[in-house]
């Protein structure tokens, strides 16, 4: 008779990074979605790639292991901190975040605007600013401390932190995007297909 074991520790940890990245992946889309959807009607085409550039990025942005190379002590490329920073650390989270973002949506962009390389510091810029403006209006929120007594408290700060965040984000980005939008090169197309059909 064989006897049912639970699952080993390391099955049980792969099936969280699974969800996860399952997690990431869904944010991402529906956070480039809007985006997308509202190039799509300046930049035809657009649309199915930015998003999955977008969610590619976030893979790769989640993938690396910046929690442990900066918490833990177990990262070769950066020191851990002596405490826990409100500013530092979500700024490095942000920089990579917004650096692997805007490379990929730049080179989305590339083929359509002149100067798509400002869109990955605008990107970079933003998420930055983001992070560390979420991070303080969260321990603004908790009364100046880092602590969640309930979790309403804790559902609160994120809903909170993830308004202001992605509102930041959309008006600095949008007006980069705007920007770059009004310096389209007239000799551009705005179809790739139709420019393929040309030749």
């Amino acid at each position: 008779m064989r006897l049912v074991t639970s699952p080993s520790i390391n099955t049980v940890n792969w099936a969280y990074a699974v969800v996860d990245y399952v997690i990431v992946v869904v944010s991402a889309v529906a956070i480039a979605g809007p985006p997308a959807f509202v190039l799509g009607r300046r930049l035809v085409g657009i649309e199915v790639r930015w998003i999955v550039a977008s969610a590619v990025a976030a893979l790769v942005a989640a993938a690396l292991p910046l929690g442990s190379w900066l918490a833990d002590k177990t990262g070769y490329l950066i020191a851990a901190p002596a405490g826990p920073s409100l500013v530092v650390v979500p700024l490095i989270y942000g920089v990579v975040g917004g650096c692997a973002t805007g490379v990929a949506q730049a080179i989305v962009l590339k083929p359509y605007v002149r100067g798509a390389a400002w869109w990955i510091a605008a990107t970079i810029f933003a998420r930055g600013m983001v992070n560390v403006v979420v991070s303080l209006v969260k321990w603004q929120i908790a009364g100046g401390g880092i602590r969640t007594t309930t979790l309403t408290e804790m559902y609160g700060e994120e809903v909170v932190g993830a308004l202001v965040g992605w509102l930041i984000f959309g008006i600095v980005t949008g007006l980069v995007l705007v920007r770059l939008l009004g310096e389209r090169d007239p000799g551009r197309p705005v179809d790739l297909a139709v420019q393929a059909d040309l030749r």
